[in-house]
């Protein structure tokens, strides 16, 4: 199940004046998933439509927490010569707060996760992650910050990894280990006009991973 662009009509980065997004007709895993009994939540970046009929849970998803499109669509976001409102985060289809700050983001999200985890725990369950960072702009929260030797991008990756590490120890504790099958993606590649994010290599821009536990 591949959404190409031109099949779907997106063919750009959704911004948030925008009305359109992926197409209700088209049918995504959460969909599938949802039909087999398995409870589905997304927590990280949507940008697949943000008006409401195009939101997570209007495509599969039992709970969504998270922002609607990119993190760099904030008023702080001045090089890009677009007025940004401020950047809303959304627990499920409600806009809980507007985000000034977005560092301990990728903590709230692993906190997330790791609650729906531990709820849907004895029934089969969907779990896609798409972390925001490292897209810029890059925030991590005080426990991660300054802690390797290679800049905030460093910083950025190293709770990043924690994220991963938390989700991946839940699933142990709670003996799910065994049966969940995790896919690890990543998308854009490495964005040349900031490649000192990564000291002497270029790195991955972003990565998400999705958990699945098997009935």
């Amino acid at each position: 199940m591949l959404f190409y662009s031109n099949r779907v009509d997106i063919h750009y980065a959704l911004m948030p004046d925008s009305k359109k997004g992926l197409n209700p007709e088209e049918t995504t895993i959460a969909e599938m998933l949802k039909e087999k009994g398995y409870k589905t939540g997304v927590f990280g970046k949507w940008h697949l439509g943000h008006v409401p009929e195009l939101m997570p849970n209007q495509h599969g998803f039992d709970e969504f927490f998270g922002i609607p499109y990119s993190n760099d669509m904030w008023p702080k976001n001045t090089w890009s010569g677009f007025d940004f409102d401020p950047l809303p985060l959304y627990n499920n289809r409600e806009v809980v707060d507007t985000l000034i700050d977005q560092s301990n983001l990728t903590t709230l999200i692993t906190e997330k996760s790791i609650n729906f985890i531990k709820r849907h725990k004895n029934s089969p369950f969907f779990l896609y992650v798409p972390h925001p960072q490292p897209h810029v702009p890059l925030q991590v929260s005080d426990k991660f910050k300054g802690k390797p030797a290679n800049g905030l991008y460093g910083d950025v990756i190293m709770e990043i990894d924690w994220s991963v590490g938390q989700i991946l120890d839940t699933l142990k504790e709670n003996d799910l280990d065994q049966n969940t099958l995790v896919i690890f993606t990543s998308d854009n590649g490495p964005w040349l006009s900031y490649g000192n994010h990564a000291g002497s290599a270029e790195p991955l821009r972003k990565g998400n991973y999705y958990l699945g536990r098997c009935a």
